[in-house]
């Protein structure tokens, strides 16, 4: 497993990639090639040929599901899988299905996975689901730790890709990426979420003709500071196979189908020390030991144990909020797991699917994978060190940025030839005597862009400055006032992306990419202050406003162009039953309505430049004359809006 607190897990540093890497590098150009040639041949299979026995020959899913969060996310979903179906860019021979959990329910990824393996039993015939294989990608949630997707969803969020400046969505790169599998998966269910990659050798046989009542669980290399951030098995391993595999070289290890004694959900560094056989030492670069564990990630399910799930669900409490890792892979221990608060209701909710996967006797084998990695995709920073400076994740998935640092997708007015004729020009001028080289910057604006930098789909203008630890996603910064010689600045460590939510309205909202968007303030987070029933509205929501920290430390009333104008537009403009939760005693950067709204894209980044200025301006103590949006802007304010809001929205177009 690799993550942004360890390089990875077999030795390879952020500067450098290993014979793992090569390995791991190799079997996904292999995957990615016979996704190719799956859909070309799909393609003329239809145009030309009747016989699609070609088709056939090569291994894919039969039925390939989607989880969303609700109805609107579901449809959001189906629309970009009917659009890339239309377009031939995924296999047309899957059937793909979204399901969305219930309304008004939290049951979590293991309640919707025993959702989705009953809607399965009521869609397809029996004798279909025993031979049929089934990719399970758990997308449900709104992205709030990736809010730049929190509208599409991270399961269509974008990696750059070497050969393909669209880059690719997560959603292709899942289809493709356990190909290899396919060669000997029996039927059954293989399941997966959207924010991890997983990568494993090629040489890595399924077990042939798995016994009913089997789940069979990945298991990858880890460090124990990430196996105390996700789940660690006890393997049971008489015969010493683990040592001798781990000595062999990536290219010769494969699977080891090992019995797990127990699953540790989140154990401690302690917990896991105090574990016999638990922890396992590996040679680092640095001539050192480390401690390393096996963690979980995907794991296969047999037709017999989905039936199982499926009959499972009407059992489940609709407020049960079941996590398909700890709650699953656990149910071999019968005593409440960690993933547990510990009251007496919400261990009862959990013991339905624990129970009826023991008194089915359900088997848990471990797939042991030393030649693999695993992702996580799942918050800004990740996101940004994955695809901008961690090399073996570059090398593994296809990224090779052209300036180093720097992911760019379709940037329109930023394009690869430019910034590597950028490069040559530089490194001409640093051949040349001083006085050529000042009027060559004289006389060609550059850009500055600070690594690591991910830009998606955005109109970035010669003279722009954009800071290090930054991502740009669908936002024009081209824009010029007549007149004007004011360069476009961007803070380090800055989120910034445009959605639209009407022919005629556009959003760009700027967060820092350490922000929290769920945390919450109240009016009672201190005990400084206190409410009286005879305050206002106003007052409420001025103390909200103050204590909700953007950009980490600044206040979300300094971020504000005119605190007076926003809340007497909050309360005596907006509609009651537009209310939103700025009118109730708690708000977070994820439900504060507090971004503007305006007619255009261009427009919605200059109220966007404008508010970075003001958040500069406190973060440097230059508190002084706040300049207004509105005054800069050629077209009047269309009102405020929040993420939470303007997401849904978004997702409706």
């Amino acid at each position: 497993m690799a993550s942004l607190d360890n390089t990875t897990e077999a030795g390879t540093t952020a500067e450098g990639v290993d014979e793992l890497s090569n390995v791991l590098r190799d079997v996904h150009a292999q995957n990615l090639a016979s996704y190719s040639r799956l859909l070309k041949e799909e393609s003329r299979t239809t145009e030309n040929e009747p016989d699609n026995t070609i088709v056939q020959e090569l291994p894919f899913w039969d039925i390939v599901v989607v989880t969303a969060g609700d109805k609107q996310q579901k449809h959001c979903y189906q629309r970009r899988i009917n659009q890339k179906l239309t377009d031939s860019s995924i296999p047309s021979r899957a059937r793909y299905l979204v399901i969305e959990d219930p309304p008004n329910s939290k049951i979590g990824s293991a309640g919707s996975t025993c959702l989705v393996m009953k809607i399965l039993q009521e869609t397809f015939p029996a004798d279909f689901l025993l031979q049929a294989r089934t990719l399970l990608i758990h997308a449900g949630g709104y992205s709030t730790r990736l809010p730049h997707v929190s509208a599409r969803g991270k399961v269509f969020a974008t990696l750059p890709q070497a050969d393909k400046s669209e880059g690719i969505q997560v959603l292709d790169l899942k289809l493709s990426l356990y190909l290899h599998l396919l060669k000997s998966m029996p039927p059954g269910v293989f399941l997966t979420s959207a924010d991890g990659i997983e990568l494993f050798s090629s040489c890595l046989p399924f077990p042939k003709d798995p016994k009913p009542f089997t789940i069979t669980a990945l298991a990858h290399p880890s460090s124990t500071q990430i196996g105390s951030t996700h789940g660690v098995y006890l393997l049971q391993d008489p015969e010493g196979l683990i040592p001798t595999d781990r000595a062999r070289v990536p290219k010769d290890q494969s699977a080891l189908l090992l019995k797990c004694h127990k699953f540790l959900h989140k154990p401690s560094l302690d917990e896991m020390r105090r574990t016999p056989k638990l922890i396992y030492n590996n040679s680092s670069a640095s001539g050192g030991q480390e401690e390393e564990v096996y963690t979980d990630s995907c794991y296969y399910f047999d037709p017999h144990t989905a039936a199982l799930m499926a009959n499972v669900y009407q059992k489940l409490s609709p407020e049960c909020d079941l996590e398909a890792w700890a709650d699953v892979l656990s149910f071999q221990d019968s005593s409440p797991s960690n993933h547990e608060t510990g009251t007496t209701a919400q261990a009862i909710t959990q013991q339905p699917l624990k129970q009826a996967l023991r008194e089915a006797n359900v088997q848990l084998d471990v797939m042991v994978l030393n030649a693999s990695k695993f992702y996580h995709l799942g918050t800004m920073q990740e996101f940004i060190f994955a695809t901008c400076t961690d090399r073996a994740f570059m090398s593994e998935l296809n990224i090779r940025n052209s300036t180093p640092g720097v992911a760019i997708i379709s940037a329109l007015s930023l394009s690869t030839a430019r910034i590597q004729q950028q490069q040559q020009q530089q490194q001409q001028q640093q051949q040349q005597q001083q006085e050529q080289e000042q009027e060559q910057d004289q006389q060609t604006p550059q850009w500055q862009l600070e690594s690591p930098l991910f830009i998606e789909n955005c109109h970035i203008p010669p003279t722009a400055k954009i800071g290090a630890g930054s991502v740009l996603v669908n936002t024009n910064l081209s824009y010029t006032e007549e007149g004007s010689e004011e360069r476009v600045q961007i803070p380090a460590d800055t989120c910034m992306f445009t959605l639209q939510l009407q022919e005629h309205a556009f959003v760009t909202f700027t967060f820092s990419v350490n922000d929290d968007m769920k945390r919450a303030v109240s009016t009672t987070t201190t005990t400084s202050s206190s409410f009286s029933a005879e305050e206002t509205n106003d007052d409420t929501l001025q103390i909200l406003l103050e204590r909700l920290k953007i950009f980490d430390s600044v206040p979300v009333s300094e971020m504000l162009a005119n605190n007076n104008n926003y809340l007497k537009h909050e309360y005596e403009h907006r509609p009651p039953t537009s209310q939103t939760q700025a009118c109730e005693n708690t708000l977070s950067l994820w439900t504060a309505p507090v971004f503007e709204i305006a007619s255009t894209a261009q427009e919605s980044t200059r109220f966007a430049l404008d508010r970075l200025a003001r958040i500069h301006q406190f973060q440097t103590g230059l508190r002084g004359e706040r300049r207004s949006a509105m005054s800069r802007s050629a077209t009047p304010m269309l009102g405020w809006v929040s993420l939470k809001d303007a997401a849904r929205i978004a997702r409706e177009l």
